[in-house]
């Protein structure tokens, strides 16, 4: 008789969702940074506002550029340090965009999964 699926049936299956999400969030990271964050980068510089591409911690320039495109700029206010959100939601494209929620939500995902590994899976 079949019980359904095991405890270490889950846990690999679980194992086997986090890395593809981790996977997917790393993906997300470079697709962004690549085809959003650079070309915004370049459309700063020709109008001479860019603050930003100088400074970097572990990545957490694109993470920056990323946080200013998913929220609405009045949450920022008009002048944030290093970067103006009103001016670059007017600089990006949709597409910046779509790529910004899709670089966010696959890390908030992969962040998610890595705490309920650690506190539910034994």
């Amino acid at each position: 008789m079949d019980k359904g699926i095991n405890h270490t049936d889950f846990e690999l299956q679980y194992l086997l969702a986090g890395i593809f999400v981790l996977l997917n969030a790393a993906i997300s990271w470079l697709v962004f940074a690549h085809y959003s964050m650079r070309p915004l980068e370049k459309k700063l510089r020709e109008i001479n506002k860019d603050n930003l591409s100088d400074w970097d911690g572990p990545g957490w320039r694109v993470a920056t550029y990323a946080i200013k495109l998913v929220l609405p700029p009045h949450i920022w206010g008009n002048y944030t340090m290093f970067l103006d959100p009103y001016l670059l939601h007017k600089l990006a494209t949709s597409a910046d965009t779509k790529r910004a929620v899709w670089f966010w939500l696959s890390w908030l995902t992969a962040i998610a999964m890595a705490i309920g590994f650690t506190l539910f899976i034994e």
